[in-house]
């Protein structure tokens, strides 16, 4: 099966103690370093992560019976996940650029409050 095909099944879904969903697909394990429960999608398997909770690095590790061959795409899918990186990086260096006008313009109202509660209290 294909994982354009695999993506179509429908896959019972649950909840874990953080109310996010389980696909029966996805691997749950936990965190070595501080025991938080981790799920990931299958194909993170073999993949290098940080913990969500501690923020140190994790090996997801390979399902029984899971080979990582079997996460292999064809390059038509990988073009595409390429594709999709590449627009969330551009919209993140925009939100980035806005975040950073933001915070001169919040700065500056903050020399401005700064300077007249100094004069207030010189006045005093």
């Amino acid at each position: 099966m294909s994982n354009e095909e695999f993506d179509e099944v429908d896959v019972p879904i649950r909840e874990n103690d953080d109310g996010a969903e389980i696909r029966d697909t996805d691997i749950v394990f936990d965190c070595p370093h501080c025991g938080k429960n981790l799920v990931i999608d299958y194909r993170g398997a073999g993949l290098e992560i940080n913990c969500s909770e501690c923020g140190e690095s994790v090996l997801v590790p390979i399902p029984d019976g899971m080979e990582l061959n079997d996460l292999d795409l064809d390059p038509g899918e990988i073009l595409k996940q390429l594709f999709a990186t590449r627009r969330n990086y551009q919209k993140a260096e925009l939100k980035i650029q806005s975040l950073k006008a933001r915070l001169v313009q919040l700065q500056e109202a903050l020399g401005v409050v700064q300077e007249v509660v100094a004069e207030g209290l010189s006045q005093s």
